[in-house]
């Protein structure tokens, strides 16, 4: 028997995701209280119908709301809720925003953290160390995540980003003198396989094709770990975002390119 509700991608992301949420509350003792992830998931549900009626005109149930909410929990750390609540409208302002034909520009729960991450360097942070290492967990973040990537299509991404990731860090290793238990701890963070498996393989701001997919992945790890290894606070989501903007730039101009090339080729039809 199959599940209706498992064959959309959004509604398996926010289960993986719900038990991730809970597994930090209840076990893994994350330093995020309920309030923050309550008013995180209220902010971005909320402000996801609200702006979905003003332009469409209807309201449906606000999965990828739900899964930039869970996200933003999972990965942002503070001492108020305030900047959780500044995460979630930049998040779900920019996708509404900040779109070009239809596709918004930026992974929403992203870009609401680098904004976060520029705005307060000091009072926030990501949560590199409050999973552990926790093999068996990291394996089965890893295993869902690997369906979910087979259910959207992007293997490509991450095998380039992960590949890219680990040449990037063992140049580290030996051209920079840096600690080989440095950069294993790196890959031992769960949110490095959040960010892998549910940030930068987001149809909408990543390409599709095989060829696309790996320059995508490649070139987000090589400036991410270029930024860990001078110490940019929030680096992996920085590059994200930064390459995001990239990509946007060059669709934008080859398109405009293109439309100035075709009007400049078209025939006068001006009859002497």
């Amino acid at each position: 028997m199959r599940f209706p509700m498992i064959r959309d991608p959004r509604s398996l992301q926010i289960i993986i995701l719900t038990f991730f949420t809970l597994l930090g509350q209840l076990y893994l003792k994350f330093q995020v209280t309920p309030l923050q992830i309550i008013v995180t998931l209220i902010t971005c549900t909320v402000l996801e119908l609200l702006l979905t009626y003003m332009k469409d005109g209807n309201i449906g149930f606000p999965k990828s709301a739900i899964i930039t909410g869970l996200s933003i929990a999972l990965l942002l750390r503070a001492d108020t809720f305030i900047p959780f609540l500044i995460v979630s409208f930049v998040a779900i302002g920019s996708k509404h925003l900040l779109q070009y034909k239809g596709n918004h520009i930026f992974n929403p729960s992203n870009i609401g953290i680098v904004a976060i991450i520029l705005l307060f360097p000091k009072t926030v942070a990501t949560a590199p160390l409050q999973w552990g290492f926790y093999v068996a967990l990291l394996f089965i973040i890893a295993i869902v995540g690997t369906y979910m990537v087979y259910k959207v299509k992007r293997f490509s991404t991450i095998l380039s980003f992960l590949g890219g990731f680990t040449v990037a860090g063992s140049a580290r290793v030996f051209f920079w003198d840096q600690s080989f238990r440095t950069i294993f701890n790196e890959f031992m963070w769960g949110g490095l396989l959040i960010f892998t498996f549910f940030m930068i393989t987001d149809p909408k701001t990543s390409p599709k094709s095989t060829k696309g997919q790996i320059s995508y992945g490649l070139v987000i790890a090589i400036l991410g770990q270029i930024m860990i290894h001078v110490e940019v606070n929030g680096a992996l989501f920085i590059s994200l975002a930064l390459i995001c903007l990239g990509r946007f730039l060059w669709i934008w101009g080859k398109d405009r390119w293109n439309r100035e090339y075709q009007t400049l080729d078209e025939p006068n039809n001006l009859t002497p």
